[in-house]
């Protein structure tokens, strides 16, 4: 039995259980009904927790949420001495291991013990707790499927509702539903606030943005929600900002870290051009070159659906594998060890199958000798390194469109 598991088999009593296919839908089921207790779904073995009393959310949590995110939450609302907070943590009998999920509620351990300290006020608090709500119920409307139960569970009536006596789940819903549309946006560019932007600089900076060179200085691997979190900012106000660099390859994402892999991304609604993509045609691309780093490279700026790309880091092997493959387009190195480019391309031009196949070297070499022998050995185009994004679809483009 995992974590996640053992956590939805801790007694309580159970009213229902099913498969969550609309988040939303559950929620308005529940305050419909005005009743007390917490909706629990778990889901890639992370778990949700939504607690509410007489049909109204009063606060939510995920067990993605743990200490270690707890410092940039505290920022947020104006503490920046966690550090020195954390290491009287023990003595006080709290939570002093990451792993632990933070458990929330107007009644926390643990935002109780900042505010006797001193720490927070009990505005900051009660700031703090919505924040972290909002971090949880935001994705936990993005989940497309997982378990669920409802734990019937009498609730004090003296807590404090997390987003206000006013603010009805409904509005609450709406204004995640604007969140959404807003994120899709750049949904093909970013698929998780999660994924931690770093600028991209093969062979020294590209870009001429000081805002970009002032935001790269305090990167340090953190992730758009961290950044935001840190800057006091709207993390959608920083995916605008990075979107344009990331579409020119100046700025690039890493995947999330590993806790926060297993977070649903961010939604994608179907549109009148998704029914029509079974018509759209799938070119193949085939990037030959004995860097890893390059084919990861080429790989992720040609993340595109209408594109199939094949990475081949063995130039020995890459004739066998393109013959197979009968790729649309073939990207090459030209410097590669035991066969080059060069005699790679005149062996493939010497087939029938790929005899007419538009092959570019990417290299970089720049010279005029260079360019002519590639002519000469069959190559339809060249691309220097370092590339762009941008440059690299445009040669793309030019032979497959």
């Amino acid at each position: 039995m995992s974590n996640a598991e053992a956590m939805m088999a801790e007694s309580a009593t159970q009213k229902v259980v099913g498969l969550l296919s609309q988040p939303a839908q559950i929620l308005k089921e529940i305050s419909s009904k005005k009743e007390d207790g917490f909706l629990q779904v778990i889901h890639n073995e992370v778990v949700w927790r939504l607690h509410f009393c007489n049909g109204k959310l009063r606060y939510a949590n995920s067990s993605f949420q743990t200490l270690k995110t707890l410092d940039y939450h505290l920022r947020c609302v104006g503490f920046n001495q966690f550090s020195a907070a954390n290491r009287c943590l023990p003595q006080a009998g709290l939570m002093t291991h990451g792993e632990t999920w933070l458990q929330l509620g107007p009644t926390s351990p643990l935002i109780n013990w900042f505010c006797s300290q001193g720490y927070l006020n009990v505005p900051q608090s009660a700031r703090l707790l919505e924040n972290l709500t909002k971090e949880a119920l935001e994705t936990f409307l993005w989940l497309t499927e997982g378990h669920y139960q409802w734990i019937q569970e009498k609730t004090g009536s003296d807590n404090n509702v997390v987003f206000g006596p006013d603010l009805e789940l409904e509005e609450v819903l709406v204004y995640f539903q604007e969140r959404v549309q807003a994120w899709q946006k750049y949904s093909t560019l970013i698929k998780s606030p999660h994924q931690r932007p770093y600028l991209f600089s093969q062979g020294g900076s590209n870009t001429n943005s000081p805002d970009l060179l002032k935001l790269s200085k305090i990167l340090r691997g953190m992730s758009i929600r961290q950044l935001a979190l840190a800057l006091n900012q709207d993390e959608l106000k920083i995916a605008k900002f990075l979107s344009p660099f990331i579409q020119r390859g100046e700025v690039y994402l890493r995947d999330p870290q590993t806790t926060y892999q297993k977070l649903p991304t961010i939604p994608q609604i179907p549109s009148p051009i998704d029914s029509l993509r079974s018509n759209v045609k799938t070119f193949k691309i085939a990037c030959v070159d004995d860097s890893p780093t390059i084919l990861d490279e080429m790989h992720r700026f040609l993340n595109h659906e209408e594109y199939e790309v094949t990475k081949i880091d063995d130039p020995v092997k890459a004739a066998a594998v393109l013959f197979k493959l009968k790729p649309d387009l073939v990207l090459m190195d030209i410097t590669m060890p035991e066969i080059n480019g060069y005699k790679l391309c005149s062996l493939l031009r010497n087939s029938v199958a790929l005899r007419e196949t538009p092959i570019v070297m990417v290299t970089g070499r720049s010279g005029l000798v260079d360019k002519a022998r590639a002519r000469v050995t069959g190559a339809t185009d060249y691309l220097v390194k370092p590339f762009t994004r941008g440059s690299l679809l445009a040669v793309v483009e030019k032979y497959l469109h």
